[in-house]
């Protein structure tokens, strides 16, 4: 058999490109795709940390630091990992987005809260206390002994072998220090926004998942409550049918006793 000659088209170059065309309009198509949740993220951060800056800031004391848009993302929202995780196809955004602007919400009414105005005027206005405290650390004494292995003496090589020498020594050691320090357990601005913001999350959670067994187990119990409606019908049905049964015996030994009478008497 003699082998046939093969060719090529040419329909079927541009065929090589395809992959490379098909990746540059996937990437076209995901950034097109998350351009409206970059811009709901963008103006939502913005819109969260104005709420900071008008709310919680200003009951920031004067060592504390300032966070600006981005410190204050990085802090709180973190928008580029949740941009992220939506790229490769994970998450929610719907949900994501209906759960960050209840947050706005709730935590805009909760920082009117006469509680929340308490605990951030305590921050503001909480005063400094010396308080001492047991602090280890280190010091470098000098320290005589014999080296085995120096040769910086005369004699060295002699018995004993090796010289006398001078080692430096880092030794621990305790110090009672006095440091000026707010009340313990009082807790910052920032720290008051993270508690309330983590509180309700955790909340949050904590129902929908209450709210998903809820409805888990309504859902059990309308499956047992069907398969005991269907094991009812059966025995009903199997009742039914054995007197249908016990009522055809009966009439069977009705017409049987009638045909007897008949021909007793013919």
């Amino acid at each position: 058999m003699v082998e046939q000659p093969v060719s090529v088209v040419a329909s079927e170059l541009p065929a090589a490109i395809a992959p490379e065309a098909a990746k540059a309009a996937a990437k076209r198509t995901e950034g097109a795709s998350l351009k409206a949740e970059r811009a709901f993220y963008k103006r939502f951060v913005e819109q969260y940390h104005g709420l900071y800056q008008t709310r919680f800031e200003p009951f920031r004391r004067a060592e504390d630091k300032r966070l600006n848009r981005d410190e204050f993302d990085d802090n709180f929202v973190q928008s580029g990992e949740r941009l992220a995780a939506l790229a490769r196809g994970e998450g929610d955004f719907a949900k994501d987005r209906t759960d960050l602007e209840e947050l706005l919400q709730v935590m805009t009414q909760a920082s009117t809260l006469p509680e929340t105005l308490a605990r951030l005027n305590q921050y503001k206005n909480a005063f400094k206390k010396p308080v001492r405290s047991q602090v280890e650390r280190f010091r470098t004494e000098s320290r005589r002994g014999w080296d085995s292995l120096s040769t910086s003496c005369e004699g060295w090589y002699e018995s004993p072998v090796g010289c006398a020498v001078t080692r430096q020594v880092s030794v621990p050691y305790t110090q009672t220090v006095t440091a000026m320090a707010l009340p313990e357990g009082l807790l910052s601005h920032t720290q008051i926004f993270r508690g309330m913001q983590d509180r309700y999350f955790a909340l949050l959670t904590e129902r929908r998942e209450r709210e998903a067994a809820s409805v888990s187990a309504k859902r059990a119990d309308i499956a047992e409550g069907q398969i005991i409606g269907w094991g009812s019908l059966h025995l009903m049905l199997y009742v039914l049918a054995g007197f249908l049964v016990l009522m055809f015996f009966f009439l069977l030994i009705a017409i049987e006793r009638h045909q007897r009478r008949v021909n007793v008497r013919g």
